[in-house]
């Protein structure tokens, strides 16, 4: 072999190891999330807001103060040589009740630090923070989010769970960003969310901006109904478990997997956010036809659209093009709910439940942004038995192939997460013949919103355009 030829060879080795030891540690830890948590339980209205980088003086005493005000529990991601140099403000955000997590000593990147240095770098951070604090470390997350092969390794030894997150508020840039940081937390919170954010590095205005940012926001989130703690984080395991489900059946098994990577790609490409414990919401126009008034006279078009109506009084409830929300069901809950041995409490479980997913509802069709301009909501299921008691209308759908498609969609829910998986689609199938059920704004508010509603109620665009 020549010594050209030798150079090249030695080259092209280097640059492949580089690769499994860096970006394919990335793809498998942080895309593919083996191993690490990104967020919590789907079924609970919590959320995480965790801060890298501190601690800062100028900044991390203010911003604890704010999360005293609205009664948040954070996680903080510290850089060990920060908590050496302000120990007294590190055990002022441990003796406030919130959570230190490591975040290496020196903000190294993974990619490019040797397996050595890293452990290294967890290590000391743990000391530190542990002499500092005299608890354990428990969580821990790599700067930028940066894997090697070797980090998970390390994180078990130091007995260490690496946290990553939901989605990101991008509080590290320059300029006055606050709105867009707020903007982006509205746009995609959700239950269980793990938000990161920042307490220090980044341009020197950044932290700034995450407080002005968290004014607006924090409030407007307490009155959604979210409880602002470290559950998502702290319970992380114990979710990422459940998420797996518990199927018995060596099919339900199989398909499970599958199923749950296509429900995420399904939730991400249409904006499906989980945001209660039963429903999973989005928003779609309408597309079934008008509804009148519940107490008018029945249509000729019923034989079409089911139970709709003429207006006496013409007054309409609901047409074609405006917004609704869309809701589906939780799976998990859904779990839960069939593995219930006795009918009877299944029932009752599931109608207080439901009755409970109703009233957080109808809080965020009041002060949720993207979905409080709705005029109602509507899903298509096979659970609707008994609910018109509840204020839904329930209708026949058309037979056309895209309702053949939702109804086909169910059906294979129904077999994936009921115990008895294909036996129960023979069994009752008539009373599971999938329909549509909805109900208009007015009704929602006035039977399940536990307060009046504001007169006016801005935006989270305008509320952090007056402060």
């Amino acid at each position: 072999m020549s010594l050209h030829a030798l150079v090249l060879f030695v080259i092209w080795a280097l640059i492949v190891l580089w690769i499994v030891y860096a970006p394919l540690a990335e793809l498998i830890f942080h895309v593919f999330h083996v191993g690490t948590i990104y967020a919590g339980n789907e079924l609970t209205r919590e959320v995480a807001l965790t801060f890298d980088d501190g601690p800062n003086p100028a900044y991390t005493p203010e911003l604890l103060d704010l999360l005293d005000e609205y009664g948040a529990q954070a996680v903080f991601f510290v850089v060990g040589e920060h908590a050496e140099r302000y120990p007294k403000l590190l055990r002022a955000i441990h003796e406030r009740g919130h959570i230190i997590g490591s975040h290496t000593s020196h903000h190294y990147n993974a990619w490019f630090v040797s397996p050595f240095r890293m452990r290294k770098e967890v290590r000391d951070t743990q000391q530190t923070i542990e002499s500092l604090i005299g608890e354990p470390v428990r969580f821990f997350r790599p700067p930028w989010g940066r894997f090697n092969i070797f980090l998970p390794a390390i994180l078990r030894q130091a007995s260490q769970i690496p946290v990553l997150w939901s989605f990101a508020g991008y509080d590290w840039k320059k300029g006055d960003q606050a709105e867009r940081i707020a903007l982006t937390i509205a746009k995609k919170v959700h239950n269980g969310s793990i938000i990161l954010l920042h307490d220090n590095s980044g341009e020197s205005s950044a932290p700034a901006n995450t407080l002005r940012a968290l004014r607006a926001i924090l409030p407007r989130l307490k009155e959604i109904g979210f409880a602002l703690n470290a559950n998502p984080v702290l319970h992380a395991k114990e979710a990422r478990v459940q998420r797996k489900g518990l199927q018995k059946r060596p099919l339900q098994r199989l398909i499970h997997p599958i199923w749950s990577a296509w429900e995420a790609l399904f939730n991400h490409l249409y904006h499906v956010h989980p945001m209660t414990r039963i429903f999973r919401m989005s928003t779609t126009p309408w597309h079934f036809g008008p509804r009148f008034v519940e107490n008018s006279l029945p249509s000729e078009s019923t034989a079409n659209h089911g139970a709709s109506y003429v207006a006496a009084a013409s007054e309409l409830l609901v047409d074609d093009g405006v917004q609704m929300v869309e809701v589906h069901l939780q799976n998990l809950a859904l779990q839960e709910l069939v593995k219930i041995d006795s009918p009877e409490k299944m029932a009752v479980r599931s109608l207080r439940e439901l009755r409970a997913s109703l009233r957080d509802l109808a809080k965020t069709m009041v002060y949720d942004d993207r979905y409080r301009f709705s005029q109602g909501f509507f899903g298509i299921t096979v659970m609707h038995r008994g609910v018109e008691k509840l204020g839904f209308h329930v209708e026949e759908i058309d037979d056309t192939l895209g309702n053949r498609w939702v109804s086909l969609i169910l059906f294979t829910i129904m077999v994936i997460n009921h115990p008895q998986g294909l036996k129960r689609l023979r069994t009752g199938l008539g009373d599971m013949r999938p329909k549509l059920v909805w109900m208009d704004r007015q009704t929602l508010l006035e039977r399940y919103l536990d307060e009046d509603v504001p007169e006016k109620i801005p935006s989270v665009e305008q509320i952090i355009r007056n402060t």
